[in-house]
């Protein structure tokens, strides 16, 4: 069936836009006005160019409005204010206009009869399926308020462990790249110089010389194609981490690697159990919400290891059994997940050892540039010493071929 866009007004003469499929013309707006609206203005969309999809791909909600935006929902919502006159209110106060308008059409939705859940399912890109399944279990437990409050926490602590994540890779980035702007600009400006220099003697440079003369020529003489090279090689290494093969070895790979990968292994873990335990506390059957936190991750291994859990878990198995066979959950964690079984308490537990994990890691983070200095260190006395030798051997050489001449 074709796609319409159409413009219509509410009862309270509010301005509503949306797209739906159809018959025709005449059968969507026979539909809008079955539904109470009062039709403005209908048009298919046809497959030319579409200005408003073309902006969508810009726009996007960060997590901070999200966060503050479920913050004041729950608030309202608590105070006994209706959801289609809570968005409306919230909306009012939201600064990111994409919100605004994907919360316009939530709210359209709930006002033609359509569940919160559903219509926050519409937009994937905004509403993930962790809020999606909490607020679907606010809504049928009747503790929408609650789950909302619990939601922005759970954003809040998940965007703050990110950034810390971010905040200890940002001195090794910037050395790094500081190293690699420092030897670019060498061996495109001074290498050349000196390399026209001991040409002039007929002596036999050093390897290190021929080396560093032999990138500086490449670059020089062949920038562009090394460039298309760099480029064509980010790219297929982000295509490659995508598939299949690609995904699995790369998440791998980061647990493994020294510093971080303990690091990474302590954050993933934080957050699979914080959303786990708030699931949990939330009414969410076990398996549904070992489901969800595992996809939550954003780690196939530790996914997969989860959903391998999930599995014996149906089978009769409680939850402390399989994560301690695993080997990839840390003891501490395997521990008071089985006193969370035997007690009754297992959300209080995994919220435990969610806080416990979040506190190492702030704790490795803080420690962050004392272990990677040493590494830093050598790395750039490795440089440093290459770049030394390649320029002031041929040097030596040099004052000898004179003397020897004298």
């Amino acid at each position: 069936m074709p796609q319409f866009a159409y413009r219509v007004r509410n009862y309270e003469g509010e301005l509503i836009t949306g797209q739906a499929e159809a018959q025709d013309k005449g059968a969507l707006q026979r539909d809008l006005e079955g539904q109470g609206f009062i039709p403005i203005s209908v048009r298919e969309i046809r497959g030319s160019f579409d200005i408003e999809k073309f902006k969508a791909l810009f726009e996007s909600v960060t997590p901070e409005d999200l966060i503050i935006f479920t913050r004041q929902l729950g608030a309202m919502y608590r105070a006994g204010i209706p959801f289609v006159r809570s968005v409306r209110a919230v909306n009012e106060q939201t600064a990111s206009e994409t919100l605004k308008k994907v919360m316009d059409k939530v709210r359209a939705d709930v006002e033609r009869g359509e569940n919160i859940a559903n219509a926050l399912s519409r937009h994937p890109k905004v509403f993930n399926e962790l809020y999606v399944s909490m607020v679907e279990a606010g809504e049928a437990g009747g503790v929408l308020d609650e789950i909302l409050e619990r939601l922005s926490t759970l954003l809040e602590k998940d965007a703050e462990i990110k950034s810390k994540i971010k905040s200890a890779t940002l001195y090794p980035k910037i050395v790094v790249g500081a190293l690699i702007a420092a030897v670019a600009i060498l061996v495109t400006f001074v290498i050349p110089k000196f390399a026209t220099l001991y040409g002039n003697f007929k002596i036999a440079l050093p390897l290190p010389t021929r080396i560093l003369v032999s990138i500086s020529v490449i670059f020089s003489k062949y920038w562009y194609i090394m460039a298309v090279i760099a480029i064509a090689a980010v790219f297929s290494f982000r295509f490659f981490i995508k598939t299949d093969i690609g995904r699995p070895w790369w998440d791998r790979a980061r647990l493994k690697f020294p510093i971080f990968g303990p690091l990474s292994l302590k954050a993933s873990m934080s957050r699979f159990t914080m959303i786990l335990g708030t699931l949990v506390k939330s009414g969410i059957p076990i398996l549904m919400a070992l489901e969800i936190s595992g996809r939550s991750v954003g780690n196939v291994i530790i996914s997969s290891e989860v959903e391998r859990v999930r599995n014996e878990i149906r089978g009769g198995r409680p939850l402390a059994a399989p994560m301690e066979d695993s080997g990839l959950f840390p003891p501490m964690m395997t521990q008071m997940v089985a006193v969370g079984e035997e007690t009754g308490k297992l959300d209080e537990m995994l919220l435990r050892v969610a806080d416990h994990l979040s506190a190492e890691v702030d704790y490795t983070i803080r420690n962050m540039s004392t272990l990677l200095e040493p590494m830093l260190l050598t790395v750039i006395f490795g440089m440093v010493l290459f770049l030394a030798l390649a320029l002031f051997l041929p040097m030596w050489d040099m004052v000898k071929f004179t003397q020897g001449g004298r």
